[in-house]
């Protein structure tokens, strides 16, 4: 028999359901999840940006400190470092590019009126947002193959196919003029 004890006692038990905190964790999984997603992207997209960045300026500079007045013949990386157009460890020495791989950032100097920048290392997602963006400042950009030239300051997304992979790191080259 049901009594108004038996239905109070029934009234006052309170929580949650394993139900409900089955589903509660499983909505926070999702919003970490979509989190952590967000959050690499957004680390990519700041990695992308200042290399660009970095080579545009490196590129800029170079035009500006010595392509101007004498040319780029006899340009290396040890003159580039002495004319602060690479970037230097606290030591002098020359620094890595953010991607921190073996290969070493190489500028020279092929001719009175063209050099080269090496950017080596660069990851397979990133190549192709490097090579469109920093392809303006260039003549022509090099990755995997030949050389592909730069027309009215751009590069085809067909050209990446020439330039880059989606496999393998790769050192980007770009040439440059004196203007």
């Amino acid at each position: 028999m049901i009594t108004s004890h038996t239905l109070n006692a029934r009234r006052k038990q309170s929580g949650i359901t394993l139900i409900e905190v089955s589903i509660g964790l499983i909505i926070a999984a999702i919003v970490a999840a979509a989190a952590f997603i967000a959050f690499q992207n957004n680390a990519r997209r700041t990695e992308v940006q200042d290399n660009i960045k970095q080579l545009t300026e490196i590129i800029t500079e170079t035009k500006q400190k010595v392509g101007i007045s004498t040319g780029y013949t006899g340009l290396d990386t040890d003159a580039g470092l002495r004319l602060a157009l690479l970037p230097a460890n606290s030591d002098g020495t020359l620094a890595k590019n953010s991607y921190n791989g073996a290969g070493a950032i190489a500028l020279t100097g092929t001719a009175d009126d063209v050099a080269t920048l090496s950017w080596p290392d660069v990851p397979a997602d990133q190549c192709g947002d490097i090579a469109l963006n920093v392809a303006p400042q260039a003549t022509s950009v090099t990755g995997l193959g030949e050389a592909v030239p730069v027309v009215n300051g751009a590069i085809s997304a067909a050209d990446l196919v020439d330039i880059c992979n989606d496999e393998e790191d790769t050192t980007l080259v770009f040439a440059f003029g004196r203007r």
